[in-house]
């Protein structure tokens, strides 16, 4: 699994609720918008939720399917954003 922090305890939990399965959590490699799992209304209560939970702003614009494909790459996404902000 990917490491234990805030970031990807929020996003997981987003993403089983919003996804409606817990197999986000067990398999981080699981193909969001390929399997029907996520659409743009669960998209944009991600990055409401992001928002919300962790304080980080995500434009939609900045969004692209591939690099939010799976669960993994969102976190990664994420994460990276969050360190970008704290060296600014």
């Amino acid at each position: 699994m990917l490491e234990d922090n805030k970031i990807s305890r929020v996003i997981f939990e987003v993403l089983t609720d919003v996804c409606g399965t817990d197999e986000v959590v067990r398999n981080p490699q699981l193909q969001l918008f390929a399997n029907g799992l996520l659409d743009s209304f669960g998209t944009v209560e991600l990055i409401l939720t992001i928002y919300e939970e962790l304080g980080i702003d995500i434009s939609p614009s900045e969004l692209d399917r591939e690099m939010w494909a799976t669960p993994e790459k969102i976190i990664n996404y994420i994460e990276a954003k969050d360190a970008e902000a704290k060296v600014k």
